[in-house]
């Protein structure tokens, strides 16, 4: 009885937030003049969910295209993505050599408690590596995004992911120089 509780409130906030509920098959549906970036957030060495959120972007797009903004930390730097069709921001934190950054954009993330878990997984989507600079490509090694894709897919924020679905996927390092990997998380943005 929780459950379905539970799944009855959660399909009321999304059809207030613009998506609503395929009841036949727990899958998320949003109207199709609205575009939307539903984002993840794992942990870079555990492949533990963090949390997630979602924006709703201005007008309707056919695809994101994430752009970046960096600023090496010498001591003190910052990244920041936006999607360059609408000029919306998508994330944004600080990076901090020799200490830990933070995450500026946004305020606050949906904890994984929040997130509602179906019996069922989502496909794996079609990874896109993003990175903020050159040196950046080559900072960590080739890494099968399957694995941190786990962490995600059984969640009905994802359930409406196909193999052809482009996922982008981040690495957020606010700790550099002697950064510690443990402060280190995945994202990933996925256009709806």
């Amino acid at each position: 009885m929780r459950t379905k509780h539970f799944l009855f409130l959660t399909g009321i906030l999304f059809m207030l937030n613009c998506c609503d509920m395929d009841e036949s098959s727990d899958k998320v549906i949003c109207p199709p003049d609205t575009s939307m970036v539903f984002t993840c957030m794992i942990d870079y060495t555990t492949n533990r969910f963090l949390g997630g959120y979602k924006l709703t972007l201005p007008h309707y797009i056919d695809s994101l295209k994430p752009v970046c903004e960096y600023r090496s930390p010498g001591d003190f730097g910052d990244v920041a993505w936006y999607d360059k069709a609408t000029d919306t921001e998508l994330f944004a934190g600080t990076i901090i050599w020799m200490g830990k950054g933070a995450c500026t954009f946004p305020e606050k993330i949906d904890p994984p408690s929040s997130f509602v878990t179906l019996d069922f997984p989502s496909e794996t989507p079609r990874f896109i590596s993003l990175y903020h600079d050159e040196y950046d490509k080559t900072a960590y090694p080739d890494v099968d995004y399957r694995t941190i894709w786990d962490a995600v897919k059984d969640l009905q924020f994802t359930s409406w992911v196909s193999d052809s679905t482009p996922a982008y996927i981040y690495l957020y390092r606010p700790s550099v120089g002697a950064g510690d990997p443990k402060d280190w998380y995945w994202i990933v943005f996925l256009k709806y």
